[in-house]
């Protein structure tokens, strides 16, 4: 960081482009800095710190000649000119200081050309260093107005930024599950898609991640990425380098505490690469398919991490597999549970769920929680169902909590029918002792094939 070099000469660039959209949409690209990530190739990550009216402070991670740089600005917004002003609060060597504008003027075609001036010192107005902060402020300038213009044009069409999201419950301190997401750097021994990983950190908290991932048909994708780690557990990242399909791909991921231990959430933000989709998925696919498939491969990775994490964190915990006797009295509850079911006793079903336990699938509507709530979904139904569990491991902790994974499928029989096997699913109970059984805090069901 460095002080405003008062002595240094001021030096001014400007660039423009034209845009095939109106002003207004234009400056709600400019003045919605959250989106600038997926806006702007430069931009890595925007932290709004204050925000009072026209005036705010923000935070602001982007790369300048490939190198990762993070500085605080004042942003004064004029919107009925159309107008951001910005100003850098403390600059990193070699900018002494820096400034500038952002000025939209409607055009009379309903398109709008963009102003983007800078004015900046260099620390000691050496040459290298105005020559190395023109060569930042050129590459960037270029490569944000080309992203604005195009995002502005293609807004509300089928390449624009779409979000989802896929969460873990983790029976262990949230502490644990942030340290194995952090220590990137021992993926490769840790994640069954990861084949190769290499991670630098020459900054404190800013990671360059560079990872090969193997997708489901055993194809090798190489990605490149910066990693901000910040305070409250949270790591936001944004690849360089992406797959064909995909023209942005930024994430963040975010472990909280939570009453039985903590939940950690992965979130990705995509652009589409409309113009790939045809040599990727085939000359049939649509947008929506190459959504489909984005959504289907970066959640099946991420939640992956995720659940590897959990076994991380949950085996520091002080987890040991179950005792003979203890697996005996879990088979018996589970087949007792299970009979339950299928005969329709949906309350005595319920019964075996804690008074606040939660129910919750991967592929259906919210959790239920309480015993009511899960007793109303355990609804008769016109054919004869059974659920058959097995391949049942068990690990207890210390203040007794019992973790188990099975398998389970589900065969429905309609009558004078074959069985059909409705389901195959991998089951994660969190259950707790009640006297000489067990009663269900918290179950995921996780549906194969989704």
């Amino acid at each position: 960081m460095n002080r405003p070099d008062v002595h240094a000469r001021v030096h001014e660039t400007e660039h423009t482009i034209t845009v095939a959209a109106p002003a207004g949409t234009v400056f709600g690209l400019v003045e919605n800095v959250d989106d600038w990530p997926q806006v702007f190739p430069p931009t890595l990550h925007v932290e709004c710190l204050e925000r009072a009216g026209a005036e705010e402070r923000i935070r602001l991670w982007a790369t300048a000649n490939g190198e990762a740089k993070s500085w605080t600005s004042h942003r004064t917004l004029d919107r009925e000119r159309l107008r951001v002003r910005f100003r850098q609060e403390v600059s990193q060597h070699p900018v002494a200081s820096m400034g500038g504008e952002w000025i939209v003027e409607p055009l009379p075609d309903g398109h709008s050309r963009v102003r983007l001036t800078h004015d900046f010192r260099a620390v000691g107005d050496l040459p290298e260093n105005v020559a190395w902060i023109r060569r930042a402020i050129d590459r960037n300038s270029g490569a944000e107005l080309a992203a604005l213009k195009a995002a502005a044009e293609r807004a509300g069409a089928d390449g624009a930024a779409f979000t989802f999201e896929d969460t873990v419950r983790v029976d262990a301190p949230a502490d644990d599950v942030h340290a194995f997401l952090l220590e990137a750097q021992l993926w490769q021994e840790r994640l069954p898609h990861v084949a190769r990983v290499v991670l630098k950190e020459d900054a404190p908290d800013v990671q360059l991640l560079e990872m090969d991932t193997r997708t489901a048909d055993g194809s090798v994708h190489t990605t490149s990425s910066f990693r901000i780690c910040l305070p409250g557990r949270r790591i936001v990242y944004k690849q360089q380098r992406t797959p064909a399909l995909m023209s942005v791909h930024t994430g963040r991921w975010a472990v909280a505490e939570d009453p039985a231990g903590s939940v950690v959430t992965s979130r990705h933000t995509v652009v589409i690469n409309t113009a790939a989709i045809a040599s990727v998925l085939g000359e049939a696919a649509t947008p929506e398919d190459a959504r489909a498939f984005v959504r289907q491969a970066l959640g099946h990775n991420s939640t992956t991490t995720m659940r590897h994490a959990k076994e991380y964190a949950e085996g520091r915990a002080g987890d040991r597999p179950v005792a003979p006797a203890t697996y005996a009295s879990l088979q018996r509850f589970y087949a007792a549970q299970m009979r339950l079911l299928d005969d329709g006793e949906g309350q005595a079903w319920a019964g075996t769920f804690a008074e606040d336990g939660e129910f919750a699938q991967d592929a259906g509507p919210a959790p239920l929680r309480g015993r009511a709530a899960i007793a109303a979904a355990a609804r008769a139904r016109s054919a004869r169902r059974r659920h058959f569990t097995g391949m049942l491991t068990a690990r207890q902790s210390p203040d007794g909590t019992v973790r188990t994974r099975f398998y389970a499928l589900v065969v429905d029989t309609e009558e004078g029918s074959a069985p059909v096997l409705r389901l195959s699913a991998s089951c994660q109970d969190a259950l707790v002792p009640d006297g000489g059984s067990w009663l269900v805090r918290r179950r995921l069901v996780e549906h194969d094939g989704r």
